[in-house]
């Protein structure tokens, strides 16, 4: 199988070497011992994986064993690039790679095998799968290619119960698909719009997970939060992947005006007291209902 059509699934980037289905890792006695602190309870099942993840690490691999290629994670080209991934109850996942790379699939759990099966434009993997308790308390999800190599996924966000409301959900994302041709105003706006509110569920998930923090990390864009209040990157700052979201720089350019001219039209600034998140959570909707009914 090409490298082209594999680099879409990057959770599968250590396999790239390889061609055809994933050794699937069904070893359940080693993973029930794995879990045994964890209880019966946690054993790899379809509801464990929902949430969201970030990939923090991969396991070594012998390079003996290996051969003289030597580490394959190593070797491959795209085994230090970011990854970010998440799972929803429709069966559905995303996921965000270095400079907001982003692609979709469908997800299915076989509890015979203990693994995932992910599809994503026509092609399908399958992985084992198993957990562990992090230091940190965090739940670990191991994606086992083969006995010897798994990439090591931490969790970054817990389900939420109205799912479509999660910040990575994929019609919270659609501002991260680059278009075929230039937008005009109102293909901007909607665009435009749809980042807004990927950000304003980023505040919500937050306040509802009650998070310490809120990170846009993997939401780049044009949008400087303060506690509180809601301002602009400087033009000069405007983050790449943002701009690469858009058909052309030109494009990009118009709706980083757009933004500005909606935000000095917003009527609610924040008070300065109360919480922040709640604060900005306002602001943007009120910019965001700005952008979905503009005036003549």
């Amino acid at each position: 199988m090409a490298f082209y059509k594999l680099v879409f699934l990057l959770i599968l980037i250590i396999m790239l070497q390889h061609r055809g289905i994933i050794y699937r890792a069904s070893k359940e006695a080693a993973v029930r011992r794995e879990l045994r602190e964890l209880g019966e309870s946690t054993l790899p099942k379809s509801s464990n994986v929902l949430g969201s993840w970030r990939m923090y690490g991969v396991n070594e691999v012998d390079p003996i064993a290996t051969g003289p290629e030597g580490n394959t994670l190593e070797n491959t080209p795209m085994s230090k690039k970011e990854l970010f991934i998440s799972f929803f109850p429709d069966g559905s996942f995303t996921q965000v790679r270095d400079n907001n790379a982003y692609s979709t699939g469908k997800w299915a759990f076989d509890s015979t095998s203990q693994s995932v099966f992910l599809t994503s434009e026509r092609v399908t993997q399958e992985v084992g799968i198993s957990f562990e308790i992090a230091e940190n308390g965090l739940r670990v999800m191991h994606f086992e290619f083969n006995p010897k190599e798994s990439m090591l996924l931490m969790e970054y966000g817990k389900p939420l119960s109205n799912y479509r409301e999660d910040p990575f959900f994929a019609g919270n994302n659609e501002w991260r698909i680059k278009p075929e041709k230039p937008e005009n105003k109102g293909q901007l706006q909607k665009r435009l719009s749809n980042y807004l509110l990927h950000n304003i569920y980023l505040l919500k998930a937050a306040k509802t997970r009650e998070q310490n923090r809120v990170s846009w990390e993997f939401s780049e864009g044009i949008l400087r939060i303060y506690n509180p209040g809601i301002g602009v990157v400087k033009p000069s700052q405007v983050p790449a992947p943002w701009i690469n979201a858009f058909y052309s720089e030109q494009n990009a350019r118009e709706a980083f005006n757009m933004f500005e001219d909606f935000m000095k039209k917003s009527k609610f600034k924040g008070s300065g007291k109360g919480n922040w998140v709640e604060q900005n959570n306002q602001i943007l909707t009120d910019i965001r209902n700005g952008i979905k009914t503009p005036g003549p």
